[in-house]
């Protein structure tokens, strides 16, 4: 009879408690890390965005958060808000060079207006012609 027989409880529970006890704790890892990853994706997003966001309208007293709503209805676009709202988003399409979006819904049709920002030089280019415009004043 083994030791841990002898102390009433039989080897293969101890090792099911083990194996249970080491996924769970490799599991909880798996959370740690993704959360931490996740958390700082959207916190270099979110800076990226504010950039953009940020950006004095020509012209005008608002910035582009502001004013982007009225920018995109002026331009002859109906926004449609009930059940979709618009939304920023930014996407890093290549080491520190992101894609910021502003996307709103036209009909059943998604439109965006987007921008590219360097992270490391501060450089944004508009990506379309009313990023254009917004940005520049054109």
């Amino acid at each position: 009879m083994s030791e841990s027989e002898s102390a009433g409880v039989p080897e293969s529970k101890k090792r099911g408690v083990i194996t249970v006890a080491l996924v769970l704790g490799a599991l909880v890892l798996i959370l740690l890390v993704a959360g931490f990853g996740w958390y700082q994706f959207r916190h270099r997003a979110d800076a990226m965005i504010e950039v953009v966001k940020s950006h004095a309208i020509r012209g005008t007293d608002m910035n582009i958060a502001e004013g982007i709503l009225d920018f995109v209805e002026d331009s002859g676009y109906k926004v449609v808000t009930d059940g979709f709202k618009p939304s920023w988003g930014a996407e890093e399409v290549s080491d520190g060079v992101w894609v910021v979006s502003y996307v709103f819904e036209v009909g059943r049709r998604a439109r965006w207006i987007s921008w590219k920002v360097d992270q490391g030089t501060g450089e944004v280019v508009p990506r379309d012609r009313l990023a254009r415009e917004l940005w520049e004043g054109d």
